[in-house]
């Protein structure tokens, strides 16, 4: 997996990317919806910076694919990694399961997982496509959230550490 994945590298979506992360490890979601508003706007208003919502949130989910990487290791050949959600119902659910719109950020964190740059692409491309704000916001902070959780989790709290 290539460190600087489609735009990572610029300075700005990495400030912004590190100020939001540490928003939402502060647990101050006033600051985050603020700092959110303007990321999130659809594209074409005159609020909206939708290139660096695009290279914020990639950054994110490069980093992601790096922080299970470096807790878990690599997949070995013929292997791959799996990711399911719990339903509200309890019911679980496989990342391609899940509606287009929901789920971007799982199918583009395996997709890196997988060395499968095209499909991250993708992914990313149609999330920084949404016009929905309110889904732009919700696609930017399930990837905040998951990265917070990602590294302040133990790794032996993992249920499956792969074999070395």
């Amino acid at each position: 997996m290539a460190s600087d994945f489609g735009g990572r590298a610029y300075p700005e979506a990495r400030a912004v990317a590190g100020h939001l992360i540490a928003l939402v490890a502060d647990r101050d979601y006033a600051a985050l919806s603020a700092e959110l508003s303007p990321l999130v706007q659809s594209p074409g208003s005159s609020l909206s910076r939708p290139a660096l919502y695009g290279d914020v949130l990639t950054w994110i989910v490069t980093a992601l694919a790096d922080v299970v990487v470096a807790r878990l290791g690599a997949a070995a050949d013929g292997e791959s990694f799996v990711l399911e959600v719990r339903t509200t119902a309890g019911r679980t659910v496989g990342a391609g399961d899940l509606p287009p719109g929901q789920g971007r950020v799982g199918r583009s964190v395996l997709a890196l997982l997988a060395d499968d740059r095209a499909a991250a692409r993708a992914q990313l491309a149609a999330a920084e496509r949404e016009s929905d704000p309110a889904l732009r916001a919700t696609t930017l902070v399930e990837a905040l959230v998951w990265l917070n959780a990602m590294l302040d989790a133990e790794t032996s709290t993992f249920p499956d550490l792969p074999p070395r």
